[in-house]
């Protein structure tokens, strides 16, 4: 079974939602939710974190602007 091309871009458009969603709510006063330069920051303390990191930003420029 294929996936259709709109279903995955529809996939990409909630996640990206809901990151920006829990982005937003992790800025509310007396959340438990960490911001996004905190989880960033904690990946980045060790070096497989930055390797990580760097991997998932190669992905997604690879995906998203070499067309």
């Amino acid at each position: 079974m294929s996936l259709s091309r709109d279903l995955i871009i529809a996939v990409y458009v909630a996640v990206v939602l809901a990151v920006v969603v829990l982005a937003v709510a992790a800025h509310r006063d007396g959340t438990r939710l960490a911001s996004l330069a905190d989880v960033f920051g904690r990946l980045s303390a060790r070096r497989f974190g930055r390797v990580a990191v760097t991997f998932g930003w190669w992905w997604l420029g690879w995906h998203f602007f070499v067309r």
